[in-house]
């Protein structure tokens, strides 16, 4: 893993902590990311990597 996504998988966790006490969004995780690559369409694998990091683990698949 390379410093921009370990960067990336650190702002996806924080903001999805923060978010998930007031979010009902079934795919909050998803939306985050999109907004993500939505904003630095140039680091799409990047996001793409970090948001597949966090998924693993939340769900704890190691």
């Amino acid at each position: 893993m390379n410093k921009q996504i370990i960067s990336y998988v650190a702002k996806m966790e924080a903001t999805l902590m923060n978010k998930m006490e007031d979010h009902n969004e079934e795919n909050l995780l998803f939306s985050i990311a999109s907004d993500m690559i939505a904003k630095e369409k140039d680091q799409f694998k990047n996001v793409c990597q970090a948001y597949e990091v966090v998924k693993h683990n939340i769900v704890g698949i190691h």
